[in-house]
C-alpha cells in the first residue's frame, strides 16, 4: 500500500479502492481506506520531519559556529536574517556555548547586507543571553552603513566588545582566554597553598 501511495498518490488510491468496491460486493473499502490513511499520515510526518531537518542543516551551513581557539567561537553570520533565523541561530549558539564552556563569542556579521531594528534587537537579546553562560563577546565586520543605521536606531552595543576586523577580533579574544586561563591558575595554586596550610594547621577550623 505504501509504495503504491508513494507511486501514484493518495487521489489515485482512493478512487482505485472506490472502482474495486464498486466491482466486487465484498470488498472490505472501509478497512482499506483506513489502512490507507494511515500510512498516508505517516508519510506525511516523515515528509514534515525530513522538511524540518533539512531547515537545520541549511540553517547550520548559512551561519556555522566554529571553534577557532581554546575556549573560543566564532559566529559567521552571512544574508538576510528573519525572525525564525535568528530565533535559530541564538539558540544554536547558546548550545554550543554551554556544551563547550566558552569563554569567548566572537561575531563576524560582515555578510549580513542590513541590519534593522528587528536584527539589531535579536543580536542584543542573543549576546546578553551568552553573557549570562559566561561568555565575553565580540561584534566584527561591522560595515559603515550599518554602523550608521545602528546609531540612527539608537541600538545599544555596550555589553559587547568592538573589533575593527576579524584579526583584531582574534587578537582580542586570544587575550582574553590568556587572561582567564591565568586566573585559573592563579586559583588553583590560591587553592593548593590553602589546603597546604590548612593540613599543617591540623584543627584550624
Amino acid at each position: 500500500m505504501r509504495s503504491l501511495l508513494e507511486e501514484v498518490g493518495e487521489e489515485r488510491v482512493a478512487e482505485e479502492i472506490v472502482s474495486i468496491a464498486s466491482e466486487v460486493p465484498d470488498f472490505p473499502v472501509v478497512k482499506v481506506l483506513q489502512q490507507a490513511l494511515r500510512i498516508s499520515a505517516k508519510m506525511r510526518q516523515e515528509q514534515e520531519e525530513a522538511l524540518s531537518q533539512l531547515r537545520q542543516t541549511l540553517s547550520e551551513l548559512a551561519t556555522p559556529i566554529i571553534r577557532i581557539w581554546t575556549d573560543m567561537l566564532l559566529v559567521a553570520m552571512t544574508g538576510n536574517i528573519d525572525s525564525q533565523r535568528a530565533q535559530d541561530i541564538a539558540e544554536r549558539l547558546l548550545n554550543r556555548v554551554s556544551s563547550t564552556r566558552a569563554k569567548v563569542v566572537i561575531v563576524d556579521v560582515t555578510g549580513v547586507p542590513m541590519i534593522d531594528t528587528m536584527v539589531g534587537g535579536f543580536l542584543i537579546e542573543m549576546f546578553n543571553a551568552t553573557r549570562l553562560l559566561g561568555a565575553k563577546v565580540i561584534l566584527t565586520g561591522i560595515r559603515p552603513e550599518v554602523a550608521s543605521t545602528l546609531v540612527k536606531l539608537g541600538v545599544d552595543f555596550q555589553m559587547v566588545s568592538i573589533a575593527r576586523d576579524l584579526e583584531d577580533a582574534l587578537r582580542q579574544g586570544i587575550a582574553i582566554t590568556m587572561e582567564e586561563a591565568q586566573k585559573r591558575r592563579q586559583l588553583a595554586l590560591n587553592l593548593a597553598k590553602g589546603g597546604v596550610g590548612e593540613g599543617n594547621e591540623g584543627n584550624a577550623f
